[in-house]
């Protein structure tokens, strides 16, 4: 008796510990029978959702979900039974919660199957995250403001200061050229400042794209050095590369690279004394290539070693002003490099000042390297998320005679990586992977905005797996492939989803806020293309992006906006930039470059004018656009 009465105390010792366990669980946790109804909830459940505990028991989880979603939760609730296991809910899309009061919440829920005997349960855990949306809408709110309510005058206050800096200060007094110079040098700040919040948040969400190529690590070097002599000048402070550096091919982007290496550039620059020098050098580091950047200034102090990374991290701020510092580069060089599989560090140099490094991995010269440099240039480029990394090398070896680059990504965390960074033609996924589940990971390629409409193929030792999944009707699945592939039918169904889709006729957004002049350049173009017209900048920027946009027709003066502000972001849906054609009573500010091709006046210039311009550039395009424009 003693023995069964120990186990007995011991067991019920284990459930109490339990039960204080969930209660003090700051996440809410809910378990829930096979019939979907609640055995057990916690004191967060009831304040999340405004119930009393007696409230909740036996009553059917749908209740805690709002009315318009509660078919398709159950769905997934009888799609999850028959094959439970612990997952994240809702990958890809928005969950919320219904309060008692009927409001509504966005939550964030997990799932983790137990085994009670021969029962199941299920126990659900919710988070509420209405803050963190908040904060993330506040986020946008501000990015938004940053980017066309200050970089915009700044640019324009800057520019103009700039001008009489270089025009007129000679003519002014001493002290009135004095305070101008002033002005000018913070000006330029304040639009660094501002630039590089935008790069940032844009590299943290996701939205830079790397284009990885097969490129010399010392000729970046190079050019680096080369772009930032003047600057070094300045202060200065002479720039110059170990005669002792390496040739070093890596795969990287080269304009991020080289952003990169002007970051480290400027930091040691402005922190060299006058007189100094920054020493540049490249070397091989075991299986990697290092780029280090050396400087001969006061060094980094003891206590401030650990946020030297972090954003608007200053050692010493009134310095930091002094230089023209914004807190921001190094943060952003370490976003680029984890960007790039490499990583970025410091050291303190011999003799004082610091030595900053940046290593990336070398490249093998073979096709055995996750992203795909051996390919032709410019070939339709393919993802497959497959952790058997044999597999994936016989997919690259069978499509590469079809005209495909194939990149790897053996792990989930990779394969989200690779998409946010690269617009993909199509992408294969394996549904047994490792980390996580197949379904779960194209739920997250699906929320991609640029991965939305990309075909995604399923490759499985059983597929049946997935598209018995009731997820699967929701992901917009091109294929199902079992293993082992049948290439040449999976070559038949990539060349027809990869190939360019022609189109009938081309697409032009006019942009002004004068709608006569938006209606008689309508019907002037309307014979060779179609014409989308919008008044405002809003507009704009919504039409381009979910319309195929070939030209665009650009007023500068757009009520309070500037219609210049608009041309960062006149691009299609790979990225590349699109035509503009000026058509505005400002056209004598705007020089023709490779994005604007034509800046015509409306003062002087016909609607026939306007017409021929739009006929020339539209000339330029593809053949199958161009027949119709003839």
């Amino acid at each position: 008796m003693t023995g069964m009465g120990g186990f007995i105390a011991d067991r019920g010792l284990a459930e109490e510990m339990f039960r204080l366990a969930v209660e003090a669980c700051p996440s809410g946790m809910v378990m829930i029978d096979r019939d979907g109804k609640m055995v057990m909830v916690n004191t967060e459940i009831e304040n999340q959702f405004g119930y009393a505990r007696e409230e909740l028991i036996g009553q059917p989880v749908d209740m805690l979900v709002p009315e318009r979603l509660r078919t398709q939760h159950a769905r997934h609730r009888h799609g999850f039974t028959p094959k439970p296991e612990a997952r994240r809910m809702g990958a890809g899309r928005d969950l919320f919660g219904r309060r008692k009061d009927g409001t509504e919440f966005p939550v964030e829920v997990g799932l983790n199957p137990i085994r009670a005997g021969d029962s199941l349960l299920v126990l659900g855990v919710i988070v509420d995250i209405s803050q963190r949306k908040q904060m993330e809408r506040l986020k946008e709110e501000f990015v938004s403001t940053v980017s066309h309510e200050l970089r915009t005058p700044l640019t324009s206050i800057s520019g103009s200061l700039g001008l009489l800096v270089g025009q007129w200060s000679g003519k002014l007094p001493e002290s009135a050229a004095r305070l101008l110079s002033i002005a000018h040098k913070n000006s330029q700040r304040l639009v660094r400042l501002i630039n590089d919040i935008l790069d940032i948040e844009k590299i943290e969400s996701g939205r830079v794209v790397f284009n990885f190529i097969r490129i010399d690590l010392r000729y970046i070097a190079e050019q680096a050095i080369e772009d930032n002599r003047g600057f070094a000048e300045g202060f200065g402070v002479h720039v110059r590369l170990d005669p002792a550096s390496v040739e070093a091919e890596v795969n990287a982007d080269p304009d991020r690279l080289a952003q990169v290496i002007t970051n480290l550039l400027s930091n040691a620059i402005k922190f060299s004394p006058t007189g100094g020098e920054v020493l540049v050098a490249v070397e091989k580091n075991g299986d990697a290539f290092r780029i280090s950047v050396r400087d001969h200034g006061s060094g980094i102090p003891e206590q401030f070693k650990s946020h030297v990374f972090e954003k608007f991290a200053q050692a010493d701020g009134t310095n930091s002003r002094q230089k023209g510092g914004t807190g921001l580069g190094l943060s952003i060089v370490k976003q680029i490099v984890e960007r790039l599989s490499g990583k970025v560090g410091f050291d303190d140099a011999p003799g004082g000042g610091a030595i900053f490094y940046v290593e990336l991995p070398a490249w093998d010269g073979t096709a055995g390297g996750e992203i795909d440099v051996d390919a032709e240039a410019s070939p339709p480029r393919i993802l497959i998320c497959e952790d058997d990394p044999a597999v994936a090398m016989v997919v690259r070896v069978r499509l590469r005679p079809a005209g495909f680059a194939v990149d790897f990504a053996h792990t989930v965390d990779t394969a989200i990586s690779r998409t946010s960074a690269n617009r993909y033609a199509a992408i294969l996924v394996d549904l047994r992977l490792r980390d996580n589940d197949g379904m779960d990971l194209i739920f997250r390629i699906r929320a991609q905005s640029h991965h939305s409409d990309t075909p995604i193929i399923v490759i499985s030792g059983d597929p049946e797996r997935g598209r018995d999944d009731v997820r699967s009707s929701r992901l917009n699945i091109l294929d199902w492939f079992n293993k082992p592939l049948d290439f040449g039918r999976l070559t038949e169904v990539l060349l027809a989803a990869t190939s360019p889709k022609p189109r009938a006729r081309p697409c032009i957004l006019h942009i002004d806020d004068d709608r006569d002049i938006l209606a008689a350049v309508a019907h002037a173009l309307h014979t060779m293309a179609d014409v989308i017209s919008v008044d405002s900048a809003e507009s704009a920027l919504r039409t381009l992006a979910t319309d195929n946009i070939d030209l665009v027709v650009l007023d500068i003066a757009l009520g309070q906006d500037s219609g210049l502000d608009l041309l960062p972001d006149i691009r299609d849906s790979f990225g590349n930039t699109i035509p503009v054609v000026i058509f505005s009573c400002h056209d004598a500010e705007v020089p023709c470059d490779d994005q604007v091709t034509f800046a015509l006046s409306k003062m002087n210039a016909s609607l026939e004018s306007l017409s021929a311009a739009v006929r020339d550039q539209l000339t330029l395009l593809p053949v199958q656009l161009a027949k119709e424009v003839a």
